[in-house]
């Protein structure tokens, strides 16, 4: 079913989740391709869940379900013209990382997205939660402590990219008064950059904001910059939907946020290598 309002999405969605992601019930790989199919999007990646422990753990893909993820994908990528790419969204956990890498070590991935939700055993993108980590603390100081973990995910190995890398944005403002602004985000994050480049490390313009009412995509306009002129090269941009009906929704501003602070691509990942896509060709009509 087509979008009968003004287009929002580009020709490519790098951050898809579909059923077997507990918050996306009913979206089917096939659904999905058929609303691609409608939109023009001509490359997408399922990215579903992956939580290894933590209390969110059942909520995504479990080892013994992976593979039948797997052959969904492929098997949907003989009804469509729409490329689709083997991916998932891992939730990183310090001192997890072997069991992360020996559990993905078994199948064949196209992408690998890491997430961080859980800072120091705090769900950051909780309602609940996250005042548990912020309060007590400015907004630099506790970013400082999330750069530092993020900082780890990166350097950990087990990720191509790295999701919506200030998605604790979402609910700031039941700690803080005012937005959470870049010259808040303390000085770990400028070690975290320089961790993304010469790891070969991308981050991930998420489109997800939108929906969570911030009014702006993941991450600040500040970190994009910051990631630009840090020479991280590798970033990808995708909608983060849980609905087939959000397929690609404000990704355009994704792809926007890039352009305005001098990237002129993103890239796409097929058996974990990057390509690299020029934006303006990403853009519909």
């Amino acid at each position: 079913m087509a979008s009968t309002g003004p287009v929002t999405w580009i020709r490519k969605d790098f951050h898809v989740h579909e059923r077997h992601s507990q918050d996306a019930p009913g979206a089917t790989v096939e659904k999905y391709c058929r609303i691609a199919e409608s939109r023009g999007i001509d490359e997408v990646a399922f990215t579903t869940h992956f939580i290894i422990t933590g209390p969110d753990w059942e909520f995504g893909l479990q080892p013994d379900q992976i593979s039948g993820y797997l052959e969904e994908i492929e098997a949907a990528q003989e009804t469509t013209d729409v490329v689709l790419r083997r991916g998932v969204e891992v939730d990183y956990f310090p001192g997890e990382e072997r069991r992360i890498g020996a559990i993905l070590d078994e199948h064949q991935w196209d992408f690998i997205l890491g997430s961080l939700h859980f800072v120091k055993g705090v769900d950051i993108g909780s309602r609940v939660n996250s005042p548990r980590f912020f309060k007590g603390r400015k907004p630099s100081e506790a970013l400082d402590i999330y750069f530092g973990e993020f900082q780890k995910a990166v350097e950990s190995g087990l990720f191509d990219v790295i999701a919506h890398p200030d998605y604790f944005r979402k609910y700031t403002p039941l700690t803080y008064e005012s937005p959470v602004i870049w010259e808040q985000y303390g000085t770990k994050v400028y070690e975290a950059l320089d961790s993304l480049r010469s790891h070969g490390v991308g981050f991930s313009v998420n489109a997800s904001g939108w929906r969570h009412g911030i009014g702006d995509v993941y991450p600040i306009e500040g970190f994009a910059r910051a990631a630009f002129e840090a020479g991280v090269d590798a970033v990808t941009i995708g909608s983060d939907c849980h609905t087939v009906f959000d397929l690609g929704a404000n990704t355009l501003k994704c792809l926007e946020r890039l352009e305005k602070v001098g990237y002129t691509h993103s890239c796409t990942y097929e058996n974990r290598r990057s390509r690299r896509v020029p934006l303006k060709d990403l853009r519909l009509g």
